[in-house]
C-alpha cells in the first residue's frame, strides 16, 4: 500500500472521483458535482486562513481511499486550540488503509505543533461535517455526506471518541399545528417582529450577504463555528441564492426593519445529483431543474435567530410561514438540517410536529501523541 499526496490535476480528479467507483452500488449515497468539489478543494475563501493537503491510499496502482488533512489558523487561534481536522474521507473495508490515512493526517498535525485530530469537517461549519453513524438505510441529503457501517468501527479502533452528534429529523408535512398558529399570533404581537419574503432572486441576492451576517451573529455559539468573513459570505450567497425558490426563503425584522432571524430551505435535490452522477453538463443541470419545481421533499438548510431573541419564540413565527408555503408547495416530508443533539430547538419537532430521527452523524475526536510517546 502507498499513501500518495495530491500534487497535480489528474490526482485532485482521482481524489474527486473516488467515491462514485466506491459508492456505485450503494442507492442511498449521493455524489457531489465533480467541478463543485475541485473549485471547493482549491477556490474555497476559507483556504486564506486554512491550509490543506490532500492523500490518496492506492494498492497495486488502483485508489483505495483519500483523506484531507486541513489547518484551520483562524479557528485554532479564536478557540485557542492546537488541532487538525480530517475530512473528505473515504475508504474501502479495509481497517489497514483507514489507519494509514488517519496517521498520515496526525503525523502532519504532530509537525506542525498540533495535539488534537478532529473530524469529520471541513473548512467551515457551512459545509460537509460528521460521519453518519445511524440512518444507513436513508438517502442522503446533497449538504451531508454518506458513508458506510464500517467506518465508524474503524475510527473508534483507532482510538477515536465521540465530540458531539448530529441529528437529521424527517417531518410529516400536514396543516399548521393550532398550537403554532396561536403562538404564532402571540408572539408576533409581543415581540412585534413580523416574518419578511421577497418576490424575486435578485432581492434575494441584495439581502443575501446581512442575511448570513445574521447567521454569524446566530450561529456564534454552535460547536465548530466561528464567523464567516466577507470573502466566504459571497461564497455562500452566490452558491445558494441563484437557485433559490422566494417562498422558502424567510427573514424576522423587528419593528426597526433590523433582521432578527433567518431561514432558507431548498427543494430536495439528492435524486436530481444521483441521476447527474457528478456532472452538471450536458444533462445532469435538467434534472436540477425539475425537481427545483417537481418534489414531494424539501430540506430545511439553516434557521436562526440572533442570541438576544433565542429565548423569544419568535422562531415559531417562521415555523408556520415554512409550513404554509410547504403545504403550498404540495410537499410531503421536511427534513431538517443537521442538529446538535443536545439543541433544545430539536424539541419543537417531537413536541408540535409527527416526525421522526432520520439519520445520526457524529464528529470524532483524538489527541495526537508528540513524537517518542507511544502510551
Amino acid at each position: 500500500m502507498q499513501i500518495i499526496e495530491v500534487k497535480n490535476n489528474s490526482d485532485l480528479r482521482e481524489f474527486v472521483r473516488f467515491p462514485r467507483r466506491l459508492y456505485r452500488d450503494c442507492p442511498y449515497y449521493v455524489p457531489p458535482i465533480d467541478a463543485l468539489e475541485i473549485k471547493e478543494l482549491t477556490q474555497h475563501p476559507a483556504l486564506d486562513f486554512c491550509t490543506r493537503r490532500l492523500w490518496l491510499a492506492k494498492i497495486n496502482g488502483q485508489t483505495v481511499g483519500r483523506i484531507a488533512g486541513i489547518i484551520n489558523h483562524r479557528y485554532n487561534e479564536l478557540k485557542q486550540q492546537k488541532r487538525i481536522r480530517f475530512g473528505w474521507f473515504d475508504v474501502i473495508d479495509n481497517q489497514e488503509v483507514a489507519a494509514q490515512l488517519l496517521a498520515t493526517v496526525e503525523q502532519w498535525g504532530r509537525e506542525n505543533g498540533l495535539d488534537t485530530i478532529a473530524g469529520p469537517s471541513r473548512f467551515s461549519n457551512m459545509q460537509r461535517q460528521a460521519m453518519l453513524v445511524d440512518g444507513f438505510q436513508h438517502t442522503a441529503s446533497i449538504e451531508a455526506d454518506y458513508n458506510f457501517e464500517y467506518y465508524p468501527r474503524f475510527v473508534a479502533n483507532l482510538g477515536f471518541e465521540k465530540e458531539v452528534d448530529y441529528i437529521q429529523y424527517k417531518v410529516k408535512v400536514k396543516e399548521v399545528p393550532e398550537a403554532i398558529e396561536r403562538l404564532a399570533t402571540v408572539i408576533s404581537h409581543k415581540s412585534k417582529v413580523k416574518v419578511r419574503q421577497y418576490s424575486s432572486k435578485v432581492k434575494l441576492k441584495m439581502i443575501g450577504e446581512e442575511f448570513f451576517r445574521v447567521l454569524n451573529e446566530s450561529y456564534q455559539n454552535i460547536f465548530n463555528f466561528i464567523p464567516l468573513t466577507d470573502k466566504e459570505i459571497r461564497w455562500v450567497v452566490d452558491g445558494n441564492f441563484g437557485i433559490a425558490l422566494p417562498n422558502l426563503v424567510s427573514v424576522l425584522e423587528d419593528e426597526t426593519g433590523k433582521l432578527v432571524g433567518i431561514s432558507f430551505c431548498l427543494p430536495s435535490l439528492s435524486r436530481a445529483f444521483q441521476k447527474a452522477n457528478g456532472h452538471l453538463f450536458p444533462f445532469g443541470w435538467m434534472h436540477v431543474v425539475h425537481d427545483l419545481h417537481h418534489n414531494k421533499n424539501v430540506d430545511m438548510y439553516l434557521t436562526g435567530v440572533l442570541p438576544e431573541y433565542a429565548n423569544s419564540g419568535v422562531h415559531i413565527l417562521y415555523h408556520k410561514q415554512l409550513n404554509e408555503a410547504f403545504l403550498h408547495n404540495g410537499y410531503e416530508y421536511a427534513f431538517t438540517s443537521q442538529q446538535l443533539e443536545d439543541n433544545p430547538a430539536n424539541h419543537i419537532w417531537t413536541k408540535y410536529y409527527e416526525s421522526e430521527p432520520f439519520c445520526r452523524r457524529r464528529c470524532y475526536k483524538k489527541e495526537i501523541l508528540p513524537p517518542g510517546n507511544h502510551e
